[in-house]
């Protein structure tokens, strides 16, 4: 008889040996007890037909505290058996580190949102914004083209977005706490987006967003102050592009 978990087994503690001799053996009994292991209580689950172990996983810098369980079942080979192959690596991924650069040269066509106290004239004081997805706090903003009576900006800028991705699952990374009272980092697993926007700076107020970017185009050639163009042309494409596949854009306009 055995108790585990506040539940009572019993079985058979005597076994036979090839002599016919009777022994003490508890394999019956710790058999008895894995075929009902789902019956203990908090615990207890199915067990699959293998004898299946349960070990905890530890961290080295954290000792004594679990960081998990991991089940898994024992093979026995005989020693005259050839050896059953080498171990298997099942460490997660490692992400690569990768870095996305955007160059801005020049905006046409922007709204213009301000109108001048004196004489009316309609202008905008553009700049552009952008960003990777998950990482809005890291976003990028060019230098200020002030005054433009015609929508049109010139920049030559450089956004550089430094990211580490997992090409197995087309994730990009990502690690931060929750809160401001969290201890440990959370690893978070995202879509990898670009995000563009056109904003109008104010010196007083808050500053006026104008536009965003559509769906690229691959080449410039495609490229139009119609936005119809490359959506019409492309429409059997999917509503984003993959850098990794596609890893230079020669233009993007920004429809407005």
């Amino acid at each position: 008889m055995v108790q585990v978990g506040g539940r009572v087994f019993q079985g058979p503690t005597e076994i036979e040996d090839e002599n016919g001799l009777k022994k003490q053996t508890e394999e019956h009994l710790a058999l008895t007890v894995l075929n009902h292991w789902e019956e203990i209580p908090r615990v207890g689950c199915k067990l699959v037909p293998e004898h299946v172990e349960t070990r905890p996983l530890l961290n080295p810098d954290k000792p004594g505290i679990e960081q998990g369980r991991i089940e898994m079942w024992v093979d026995m080979f005989p020693m005259d058996s050839p050896a059953p192959g080498p171990a298997l690596d099942v460490s997660p991924r490692k992400p690569k580190r990768y870095e996305l650069r955007v160059i801005i040269w020049n905006t046409d066509e922007v709204i213009l949102e301000d109108d001048d106290y004196f004489t009316g004239e309609k202008s905008s004081d553009i700049f552009v914004r952008g960003w990777l997805k998950g990482q809005q706090e890291d976003k990028q903003d060019t230098d200020v083209h002030y005054h433009s009576l015609t929508g049109e900006g010139n920049f030559n800028w450089r956004f550089v977005f430094p990211f580490d991705y997992l090409m197995a699952e087309e994730k990009i990374v990502i690690s931060k706490k929750e809160s401001m009272f969290s201890w440990d980092e959370t690893e978070y697993k995202i879509p990898p987006r670009l995000t563009m926007q056109v904003w109008d700076a104010d010196h007083f107020s808050a500053d006026d967003f104008l536009g965003k970017n559509p769906h690229p185009p691959p080449l410039h050639l495609f490229c139009s102050i119609s936005s119809s163009l490359p959506l019409t042309r492309f429409s059997h494409v999917s509503a984003t592009m993959f850098f990794f596949y596609q890893s230079i854009i020669q233009s993007i306009k920004l429809y407005l």
